[in-house]
């Protein structure tokens, strides 16, 4: 099943009972987080909720969704992070604003933790001010990491999260990809890793990331339950 229909002109649109007021993704590095982070806001967003992403990655000064502040807010998404001068700053100097998305109820968030551990910590500040009635973590898995490349791996690093941020993981995603050199088979094995996880720790896949125009062919791999979330690509690396 799609979360989104792939075909309403570009944009993707989310099954707002699929998830908690507010989103919060982690992973470890090269997982793929923001991308998923920044299509879930404008998922979101297209659906005429008022849509605010955090950005709390103080470990990639590459990919973080600061990056794409401008573009996103003439989507009319708020993006809540540090000041200019702040923007490859590696500790976590971010807006008092980020209460704001916690506390309003008015607000759809998405809230994009940086990768593994360390970056973990910048969200265990906010440990005592989010309603977990109202806000979910979900963990994103690239089985392409040499570090998450089996179910083994991927706990590992789950529970390093967990241990650092003070949250329980709530959810999965399968966000298996090589960039475009990614094919619907590859994707196939992935979720077939993240089911393992899912097996072992009881936590639900919530859905499969994946390229927009692989999304029929990934769809057809998959168990018919499985939910797609296709993704447009708007980050880039400097040398891009």
């Amino acid at each position: 099943m799609f979360l989104s229909d792939p075909n309403n002109g570009g944009l993707v649109v989310i099954l707002l009972k699929q998830f908690k007021r507010v989103i919060i993704y982690a992973g470890n590095l090269g997982s793929g987080k923001t991308e998923v982070s920044i299509n879930t806001a404008v998922a979101l967003n297209a659906l005429g909720r008022k849509t605010a992403i955090v950005d709390l990655d103080i470990i990639n000064p590459y990919f973080r969704t600061r990056l794409v502040k401008e573009k996103l807010e003439k989507l009319d998404i708020a993006v809540i992070s540090p000041e200019n001068r702040f923007i490859f700053a590696d500790q976590p100097a971010v807006s008092p604003g980020v209460k704001g998305v916690i506390l309003n109820r008015e607000i759809s968030g998405v809230i994009d933790v940086g990768g593994d551990d360390i970056g973990a910590l910048a969200l265990a500040q906010y440990r005592n001010q989010i309603d977990l009635e109202a806000a979910e973590l979900l963990f994103v898995i690239n089985c392409c990491r040499p570090f998450t490349a089996d179910s083994k791996g991927i706990i590992r690093y789950l529970e390093s999260i967990e241990n650092a941020s003070g949250f329980k993981v709530s959810g999965l995603v399968n966000n298996t990809n090589l960039g475009e050199h990614t094919t619907a088979d590859l994707v196939l094995s992935g979720y077939r890793t993240v089911m393992e996880v899912s097996d072992q720790l009881n936590l639900k896949i919530r859905f499969t990331s994946v390229r927009r125009d692989l999304t029929a062919a990934v769809a057809d791999l998959l168990e018919e339950e499985a939910e797609i979330l296709p993704i447009d690509k708007y980050m880039k690396a400097p040398w891009e």
